[in-house]
């Protein structure tokens, strides 16, 4: 049975980005941790306004509002099962195609990056399959840099939050640590997202999340 879900951290967004969503609220109601929340449910055939219409309408367009994020899952004890098995877990990923345009400042306090990625470990991975000569990744990392710096962030190039990807509680980026590593040495302010989801687990699987930051 398909069940709201929600993402793990809130995002600031944009408002002129949230002022043209269509709106649903009360006709699905927002659960009472969530209530006070500007909530945008991400769905494949456009998002849609939860909650929060009237603080949107209150801010300026190029005004930042802080956003939850929200979508179709499984029941939690359906999602702890497929979580656990990432093979199985990969075929139940979600694939928003919006993107929205937050701080770099908003994904770096929100702790979602897995490890600093810069010039020295650039395109390091540890999976054989995508191994590079570290020439091969300089070269990328060099481009990369000077395309940032020379024409500013690329909005059409979003990076990639899945929400809950973390033992199906917490968000975690999944691509962009490159670009997040030279938009702050190059003190970029603004960025674009688009989010991914898993289905959420129980709320007890934190607990694991607290001890991997360990």
């Amino acid at each position: 049975m398909k069940k709201i879900a929600f993402s793990s951290e809130i995002y600031q967004v944009k408002a002129a980005e949230l002022k043209r969503l269509k709106s649903a609220e009360n006709s699905l109601p927002v659960p009472a941790p969530h209530t006070a929340e500007i909530v945008v449910l991400l769905e494949m055939g456009g998002d849609t306004l939860l909650n929060g219409a009237e603080k949107i309408a209150a801010a300026a367009d190029n005004a930042f509002v802080p956003v939850r994020f929200a979508y179709w899952s499984y029941a939690p004890w359906q999602a702890f099962f497929i979580d656990l098995i990432k093979p199985v877990k990969r075929r139940f990923y979600t694939v928003f195609p919006s993107v929205y345009t937050t701080t770099l400042a908003c994904l770096l306090q929100n702790h979602i990056t897995r490890g600093e990625r810069n010039e020295a470990n650039a395109y390091l991975w540890t999976n054989k399959k995508w191994q590079i000569s570290r020439e091969e990744a300089h070269k990328r990392y060099t481009e990369l840099y000077n395309s940032i710096k020379e024409r500013g962030y690329d909005a059409k190039s979003p990076m990639l939050v899945m929400l809950n990807r973390k033992f199906g509680v917490k968000d975690q980026l999944l691509q962009g640590h490159h670009r997040i590593g030279i938009c702050r040495s190059l003190e970029v302010k603004e960025v674009t997202v688009s989010f991914w989801a898993v289905p959420r687990s129980f709320s007890f699987m934190k607990l694991f999340v607290g001890r991997a930051k360990k």
